[in-house]
């Protein structure tokens, strides 16, 4: 029986990747030879700007995109998943068959919605930065006694984009740039501040330059090493009481083992115990207002064998109490008194900390999470 995967939801980073290899596949299917895309006809019908299934996927074999044929077929269904290609008449996943196919892009029926036209829009400056006159904000550069290659600051980048009249504003500017690094396409050097007009050191974390393979769509992103302590993956809400009785505020960790939580101490952190690492209070209405200090960042993390590595604390909304220094949620980005928005596609903002845990070991393997930071971490 066929697995339906046009119906699954993919994280930006890996929907960015299939878009990028797309669009390297498509240019090749309309220009090189044989030329792949064309008008077709079948019973009296004429099919614009189509490729069939079974001569795609032995090109992709010849062109050395695929190790076999039916990992061509993986492939081309999980850019149909993505919606990028489709059956002429949406009547089949894509088989290796005397079968038409299209790319939407072709046809005008791609969705280009507000991830695709940020992506798109990043690489189209990558490349003009790289092949005009804008070369001269990258160069090496200098933050904390650490130098980083093809880095820019900031400021030079908005200039940039005045004067280029890719934008109408310097706010507009501004809010693109800020949109870029929320999806990973940008980030500061440290990862410390939101994008902001001034003398802060950014890079270009998409690797616009990279050609990939198509049969690289299937594998893992970023896969992350385990770490050297023993434990299995577990959940467990630790509760406290105080000399008194008096039942403390809960965490819920999600990684590792009742044993080694007590030998870490809660990994060493700052946030160790019961106490807080939040510096005040923050309302549900500071994290809603899109005008305030607290900006999105889109955050994949794949557990390892020990687990997610990091504590959540809250009653609504639930924020990161602990990472682990040396586990997946610190490689991934994930810091202390970020706030969590949402776990994969489920808004969570107002939920307490052990319905978010849930939400997060619903899947152990992998988890996506959309948190909300101050734009300089405090």
């Amino acid at each position: 029986m066929e697995e339906d995967v046009r119906n699954l939801v993919p994280t930006f980073e890996e929907k960015a990747r299939a878009l990028l290899v797309a669009e390297k596949l498509r240019e090749t299917m309309h220009q090189g030879k044989p030329v792949l895309i064309k008008n077709r006809n079948y019973h009296l019908r004429t099919y614009n700007n189509c490729f069939v299934g079974s001569e795609v996927v032995g090109w992709l074999m010849q062109q050395g995109e695929v190790p076999d044929r039916n990992t061509a077929v993986q492939c081309m269904r999980k850019l149909q998943s993505f919606n990028i290609i489709h059956h002429v008449c949406d009547d089949h996943l894509f088989k290796d068959a005397m079968l038409f196919y299209r790319f939407r892009k072709d046809d005008g029926t791609f969705p280009m919605d507000k991830d695709s036209s940020i992506l798109f829009r990043g690489k189209m400056m990558y490349h003009s930065l790289k092949t005009s006159s804008g070369q001269y904000i990258f160069g090496v550069k200098t933050h904390n006694n650490l130098q980083y290659h093809d880095a820019f600051l900031g400021v030079d980048m908005l200039n940039w984009l005045v004067k280029e009249k890719e934008v109408q504003s310097r706010q507009q500017a501004l809010a693109m740039c800020r949109e870029l690094l929320e999806r990973n396409i940008i980030r500061h050097v440290s990862d410390d501040h939101h994008f902001k007009d001034g003398q802060y050191l950014y890079q270009f974390k998409q690797d616009f330059t990279r050609q990939y393979r198509l049969s690289e769509v299937l594998t893992p992103l970023e896969p992350i090493l385990p770490r050297s302590r023993h434990g299995s993956v577990s959940s467990d809400r630790t509760n406290s009481t105080s000399s008194a009785g008096t039942p403390q505020k809960a965490s819920f960790f999600i990684g590792a083992d009742e044993d080694e939580k007590e030998r870490s101490g809660s990994f060493g952190s700052p946030s160790a115990g019961n106490s807080s690492v939040l510096l005040r209070p923050v309302t549900l209405d500071e994290l809603r207002n899109n005008q305030g200090r607290y900006t999105q960042k889109h955050i994949r993390i794949v557990s390892d064998a020990v687990g997610y590595g990091m504590v959540v604390r809250g009653d609504g909304p639930t924020y990161i109490q602990t990472v682990d220094p040396g586990g997946p949620a610190a490689a991934a980005g994930v810091k202390v008194r970020q706030f969590v928005k949402a776990v994969n596609g489920t808004d969570v903002l107002e939920l307490g900390h052990q319905e978010v845990a849930k939400h997060i070991l619903a899947n152990q393997e992998v988890c996506n999470l959309v948190i909300l930071q101050h734009g300089r971490m405090l």
